[in-house]
């Protein structure tokens, strides 16, 4: 199969080469500078990159296609069990990085981890996490988080626990636990079958299992994870906790007034949109 070929039907289909050369490369094996020489593609390739490049084109998010995503300049593996990772949540590594210089000796919990791309970020970008766990109510989920632990070699800084949010380390003593945690969540904050605020290619292809999960707001689930968290320090007698959270576009008002009347301290954080997509929020 002629290169030019696939160059002729990405224009056909309006796509871009640079990401279907992703394609191509990642079945092929070849590599940039190897591609870029190469006149033709081998035909025992050809089915399946045709085959790709038509779920392409027919909306399949390429991350899904390629089995990974970009994000905080690290790769990570992805597949259809977990959201894929978005540049808006690197606000959310940035100042929790942040946070961890002010503390030593820093346990960091990830709730509803999904890849795992929050923890591993953070973890590599910072000395200053003693160790880790990283929780999930999907064992799918847990499945790519673990392949990813792997592949950055950081089986022996994280533990992964399957659990409905922090209630398997809220309610138990036996976790090792450091007087200064940090935790973060990205959980589903969409509003059950929302989709005027979705595009269709998240609504058909992500696991709805991360995207929606209560009706009224959007923020019920974090209401539970902030009385977990609670329940965590008073259990432990943990000194400090910083909770840093993700939320919709439309939920700074209610978040805001939720925590206030918890008497929390609040940090609001804007994305690159100019959005208010992060909070730290003080135990």
């Amino acid at each position: 199969m002629k290169k030019i070929e696939i160059l002729n039907l990405c224009k056909d289909l309006n796509l871009k080469y640079s990401n279907v050369e992703k394609i191509i490369l990642k079945e092929t094996g070849l590599s940039k500078s190897q591609l870029f020489l190469a006149e033709e593609i081998n035909d025992e390739f050809k089915s399946n990159i045709l085959k790709q490049i038509k779920d392409y084109s027919n909306g399949l998010p390429l991350e899904y296609i390629i089995s990974e995503a970009d994000f905080y300049s690290e790769v990570f593996y992805v597949n259809s069990n977990v959201l894929i990772p978005r540049d808006d949540t690197e606000i959310m590594v940035d100042k929790a990085i942040e946070e961890a210089l002010m503390y030593s000796n820093i346990t960091l919990i990830d709730v509803w981890t999904g890849t795992s791309c929050i923890p591993i970020s953070i973890i590599k970008n910072s000395s200053k996490i003693e160790n880790c766990y990283v929780i999930d109510i999907s064992e799918k989920a847990l499945d790519v988080s673990l392949k990813n632990i792997q592949n950055h070699k950081l089986e022996r800084k994280i533990q992964q626990l399957n659990s409905d949010l922090l209630s398997e380390i809220a309610w138990n003593t036996w976790y090792k636990l450091n007087k200064n945690i940090i935790i973060t969540a990205n959980l589903p904050y969409i509003k059950d079958w929302d989709f005027e605020n979705i595009d269709n290619e998240t609504m058909e292809y992500e696991p709805s299992l991360a995207l929606y999960w209560w009706k009224e707001t959007g923020f019920e689930l974090y209401e539970k994870l902030i009385n977990q968290v609670f329940q965590l320090k008073k259990l432990n007698n943990i000194s400090n906790i910083i909770l840093f959270i993700e939320i919709g576009f439309d939920q700074k008002d209610y978040s805001k007034q939720y925590i206030q009347d918890l008497w929390l301290k609040w940090t609001y954080f804007k994305d690159n949109s100019g959005i208010n997509r992060c909070i730290k929020i003080v135990f």
